[in-house]
């Protein structure tokens, strides 16, 4: 796997962000995707997988969802516009089969073959995602990659919410527009999918409800 290198290698403040960053970094799961030897239920990033997280019983309750939607309405500011309406819907969904982090980058056509291919797998990088992008609050996460080498900055993390699917993509379209990314949505089977641009940063987001009730989602970001 690829070292990390450049500014990354510096004590980044979002660590401190968010408290799923400090549950990720105890998880061995995030460490090598090729722990065979680990039970790897849950180890998929994307849409129609298993979870990428375990989420106690007490922390999918009213208060938790309510206490998560507060920290989220203060991180974008006080006020969370609904995301625009899809600009498409298809009966299928890129994401179906993409079960790595290398294969939700490529169904998004970030980050390019040699960059998805220097992935590496560290619970690290679920701190490392750049401004408006870092996980929902209160998010649990699953498994984080990315790359940080010359001409290669690419960033994807998993994480697992109580928090409803419809929430949490209001929340990343408020965000990133208030960021100055352009926003598409796009619905694709079960999957509802957010991408955009600003100048050469560019990003994508996959969120689904699951079976369970709980939201799944992956953010990845490429470019900054």
């Amino acid at each position: 796997m690829t070292a990390c290198g450049g500014a990354d290698t510096a004590k980044d403040p979002l660590a401190e962000r968010d408290p799923a960053v400090s549950e990720a970094l105890s998880d061995p799961l995030m460490a090598d995707p090729d722990l065979t030897t680990q039970n790897q239920d849950g180890a998929a990033l994307t849409g129609g997988g298993p979870a990428s997280a375990a989420i106690p019983p007490e922390q999918r309750s009213p208060e938790e969802i309510a206490a998560a939607r507060r920290a989220a309405l203060a991180a974008a500011g006080g006020a969370i516009a609904a995301a625009p309406a899809p600009e498409k819907t298809t009966d299928t969904s890129r994401f179906a089969k993409a079960a790595t982090a290398q294969a939700i980058a490529a169904a998004l056509g970030l980050g390019g073959k040699g960059c998805a291919d220097s992935l590496d797998y560290s619970a690290l990088w679920a701190a490392r995602l750049p401004p408006p992008f870092e996980v929902y609050p209160r998010g649990h996460v699953g498994q984080a990659a990315g790359a940080q080498t010359p001409g290669c900055a690419l960033r994807v993390v998993g994480f697992v919410t109580p928090v409803p699917s419809s929430d949490v993509l209001d929340y990343y379209a408020a965000r990133a527009a208030a960021q100055g990314f352009s926003v598409r949505h796009v619905r694709e089977g079960d999957d509802q999918t957010l991408d955009g641009a600003k100048g050469a940063a560019r990003y994508g987001v996959i969120v689904r409800r699951r079976a369970d009730g709980l939201t799944q989602a992956d953010i990845v970001t490429s470019g900054f």
